[in-house]
């Protein structure tokens, strides 16, 4: 009887891909980078990147991603445990002094945003570096 059980939990989750289901979850990743007279809010979805700067050179734009982007970043996002994402230590601290502009990543799950603490732009925890520059990368080609 238990191996019949275990034979039958084995084949839900071969059935069920889960890392799509994780890709489901999420609704949206947004990087804010902020200084005292300025901020830039990166905000990712599944269908486009939408862009808010403010201060001097106010400005806001939106672009339209692909599908395959928005699973490069889930790729990406495979690698963080996004339910301690706010347990990360910043590798630096030059953000302190003004030499470096904070950052924060959020990411939206279903109802539930997690949030890292602030941490410098350009110098993210290792875990999610990869995905900070994949969506920096994106963002270059938004005008």
């Amino acid at each position: 009887m238990k191996i019949s059980f275990f034979a039958f939990v084995i084949f839900l989750f071969a059935a069920n891909d889960c890392s799509n289901q994780q890709a489901q979850a999420i609704n949206s990743i947004t990087y804010e980078t902020f200084t005292r007279g300025s901020s830039t809010l990166y905000t990712v979805s599944p269908d486009s990147i939408h862009l808010k700067s403010t201060g001097l050179n106010a400005n806001e734009n939106s672009k339209s991603i692909t599908g395959e982007d928005w699973r490069m970043l889930m790729d990406k996002l495979t690698e963080v445990n996004v339910a301690n994402i706010n347990q990360l230590k910043a590798p630096s601290d030059s953000r302190a002094s003004d030499a470096a502009p904070h950052a924060i990543l959020s990411i939206r799950k279903n109802d539930t945003i997690y949030k890292t603490n602030s941490f410098d732009h350009g110098n993210a925890p290792a875990s999610i570096k990869p995905l900070v520059e994949a969506i920096l990368r994106l963002a270059e080609n938004v005008e």
